[in-house]
């Protein structure tokens, strides 16, 4: 127990004439204590509580920056970048390319016509692309890889574009093959097959078609493509070679239009 007097513990009351004073002096604090807690937590609006300097930091602060543009990096090794430019053919008056010969930057591609992953690529990006090429901006090189001759016969569909190329309607032709095969098949072609698609294809003789389709000048042509594409050391497709930027499979449009748009951005400097 406190050694303290009681006297210093229990405090003496104040006179009654104080108590109604005191009373009314507490009622005044307590409502002025609880307008300023009021004050303090109702919703105010963002102009009336930013000092101006903080405004002003926040009007000047950086904007979120726009996510990167994604594309095929040019190939670093100085030997393979020398052989990969050296590849377009760049021959006037071929029905397997589109574009000028003289375009700043040539697409080459290699295909199959069996090939799903070629499917994808022909139905969803190809379009886009193929209107940089009739805009003269670049030019598209096809490149025969028969991956799948044995298996499904990719070959004479192979041979048959370019005996529909020989009428003008290469393009057409592997259009309408792509749209036959459907997106994740894979088609098996035979004669009858190749000539219908020719004549979907718009093939306006029918008989010089069916007679270059046997010409084996064409099938030796195929041959060497895919003998070519192999020593490249390319064994899938798709492939794609957009000046010195490689791409294997098929990738969303954008990456491919990106990959180009750089390729044109650094043939201008």
């Amino acid at each position: 127990m406190s050694n303290e007097p009681i006297s210093s513990v229990v405090k003496p009351r104040p006179p009654r004439a104080l108590v109604p004073a005191l009373v009314g002096l507490v009622l005044v604090l307590v409502a002025a204590i609880s307008f300023m807690i009021g004050r303090a937590t109702a919703p105010t609006s963002s102009v009336a509580t930013v000092p101006s300097n903080e405004s002003n930091q926040a009007a000047s602060a950086p904007k979120a920056q726009a996510p990167q543009k994604e594309f095929a990096k040019p190939i670093q090794d100085a030997a393979t970048r020398k052989k990969a430019l050296e590849i377009p053919r760049r021959k006037e008056g071929d029905p397997l390319a589109l574009g000028p010969v003289d375009a700043p930057v040539v697409m080459t591609m290699w295909e199959d016509f069996t090939c799903p992953m070629c499917t994808r690529f022909e139905l969803s990006s190809f379009p886009e692309i193929k209107k940089l090429a009739e805009a003269g901006k670049i030019r598209i090189e096809w490149r025969d890889n028969t991956i799948f001759a044995q298996s499904h016969r990719s070959d004479l569909a192979a041979i048959g574009a370019r005996a529909a190329g020989r009428q003008g309607k290469f393009w057409d032709y592997v259009r309408v093959a792509y749209e036959t095969a459907g997106e994740g098949n894979h088609p098996s072609y035979d004669d009858n097959l190749v000539l219908r698609i020719a004549k979907q294809a718009g093939v306006a003789d029918i008989e010089k078609f069916q007679k270059d389709f046997k010409d084996p000048k064409l099938a030796e042509e195929v041959k060497a493509d895919t003998f070519e594409t192999q020593q490249l050391g390319i064994s899938g497709t798709p492939a794609f070679l957009i000046n010195d930027s490689f791409i294997s499979g098929a990738y969303p449009t954008d990456y491919f239009l990106n990959t180009i748009n750089d390729r044109l951005a650094n043939s201008a400097k």
